[in-house]
């Protein structure tokens, strides 16, 4: 059972790493995602860590991100942004795989240094 102290630390830890995120999303060097964006580049984030292989039709039955429609839009913003890439299949060229770029690599590294920095620093 968690301890007081635990519970404390724990939540401490949530919220230096709710305040490097605040701080992390003013850098102009972040992209600027909206909340269907975000969850949308989150939850590809989880398929590709699996080593799924994500087809543009997979990615519109995304149902967290919205309508099929709604998606559709914000793939197209976040290749716009550099997020994602869409590939075509080597056997079927109407076939469409959305592929994580070295942009979108470098904002889960950025956003896991603060996790682990959050988590990792002892609260001043």
């Amino acid at each position: 059972m968690n301890s007081d102290k635990d519970t404390a630390e724990t939540a401490s830890s949530f919220m230096r790493f709710v305040n490097l995120l605040h701080a992390i999303r003013q850098l102009p060097t972040f992209p600027t995602l909206d909340p269907v964006e975000e969850r949308l580049l989150h939850e590809l984030a989880a398929l590709w860590h699996e080593g799924k292989r994500v087809t543009v039709l997979h990615a519109m039955e995304l149902g967290a991100a919205g309508s099929s429609s709604t998606v559709h839009r914000r793939l197209k913003g976040l290749r716009r942004k550099g997020l994602i890439d869409l590939v075509p299949d080597d056997v079927d060229g109407r076939v469409r795989y959305v592929v994580a770029t070295t942009e979108s690599a470098r904002y889960f590294q950025q956003l896991g240094r603060f996790m682990h920095e959050a988590v990792c620093k002892p609260a001043s």
